[in-house]
């Protein structure tokens, strides 16, 4: 298997934006820091599997759109062409114990990692697909699956790469968890590592265009995941409540700071509200809540079941009237007789 190593020389000033665009801008890439010289001049390492001369002039037009805008000290770019294993040992060489939450740590595959009470390692081998969960996005992800997963509830992992976010989310206390993504090579990998943490029983992975082919549709999760590309964010809104429960939460990141508000807007307008937000190092990861949709047929107003301590404020809106409450499936209803102000 051939990868290309593209090396770039940025001001150090520069560094993050540039990073954050290549991740932004690029698939099937991996981007790892190096030190910074005494001319203030930070290394950046580009890995793909793609063809090199093609994702190096990319690279290049897009840092020049970006230097446009800066009056930046002129960057240096450098190819080298790699082939078979020689991949693995470079990326281990960047690859050691990271702590990417209250709790957990993630790992390679024999380091040895000294963790507290209450802490626990995910093992990642990244084998020959990109990425080690360690990327920004990922943290900030199983942050927010740390906070909100809860026992017993199903989850879907959009686009799960070596598997990190479903291993997270099994290990918080997913009782079903279904992964999937569209790079066959990164679903073998995902496997192995999901086997490796002992994830397997609940989880299943597929080869799947975001959640197409993951799982029917209609079939809900209380939780879906996705550290993606806004792009691809921006596509899934439209028919994400058709897989996700009302009152369901999607945490997503991959989002750069000038497109947050694309992203927050276009959830808005598909029926999400931001619950949290978090931003690290140029990134976005949003939490976004499905919101409630209420119902009324022949006097009687059918509202989900999370909502019920609104029942009096609801029915106070109607004028005086007298309401009676009762169940119906997962919603509650709330019928009532309206005899003036």
């Amino acid at each position: 298997m051939e990868w290309t190593e593209i090396g770039l020389h940025v001001p150090v000033e520069s560094a993050d934006s540039v990073s954050s665009l290549i991740w932004e801008s690029l698939v099937n890439v991996s981007v790892t820091d190096g030190e910074t010289d005494e001319k203030g001049m930070k290394s950046l390492t580009v890995y793909t599997e793609a063809e090199g001369q093609r994702v190096a002039e990319e690279i290049r037009r897009l840092l020049d759109s970006l230097w446009q805008e800066h009056t930046w000290q002129d960057y240096d770019l450098t190819v080298r062409q790699g082939e078979g294993t020689d991949w693995l040992y470079a990326w281990q060489e960047f690859f050691h114990p990271k702590k990417v939450s209250a709790r957990f740590w993630a790992a390679p595959v024999g380091e040895s990692v000294s963790v507290r009470e209450g802490e626990e390692v995910i093992r990642i081998e990244p084998g020959a697909s990109f990425g080690s969960g360690f990327h920004e996005t990922t943290c900030m992800c199983i942050r927010f699956l740390e906070d909100f997963v809860k026992q017993g509830q199903v989850v879907y992992d959009v686009g799960t790469g070596t598997g990190i976010l479903a291993i997270a989310a099994a290990k918080c206390g997913a009782s079903t968890v279904r992964a999937g993504d569209y790079d066959e090579q990164a679903v073998e990998q995902a496997r192995l590592n999901i086997k490796l943490n002992a994830a397997d029983a609940c989880t299943t992975l597929v080869v799947s265009d975001l959640l197409e082919q993951m799982v029917p549709r209609g079939e809900k999760a209380d939780l879906i995941v996705g550290n993606l590309v806004t792009d691809l964010i921006l596509r899934l809104l439209p028919n994400l409540k058709d897989y996700l429960k009302e009152g369901g939460l999607f945490i997503t990141s991959g989002i750069i700071d000038e497109r947050v508000g694309e992203v927050i807007n276009y959830a808005e307008r598909y029926g999400f509200s931001v619950e949290r937000k978090a931003f690290e190092n140029g990134w976005y990861a949003l939490v976004l809540r499905s919101i409630y949709r209420f119902s009324y047929r022949r006097g009687i107003l059918f509202i989900p079941r999370g909502l019920s301590p609104c029942c009096s404020r609801i029915a106070s809106r109607y004028g005086r009237c007298s309401y009676r409450i009762g169940w119906y499936g997962d919603c509650l209803y709330l019928s009532y007789c309206r005899y003036g102000r």
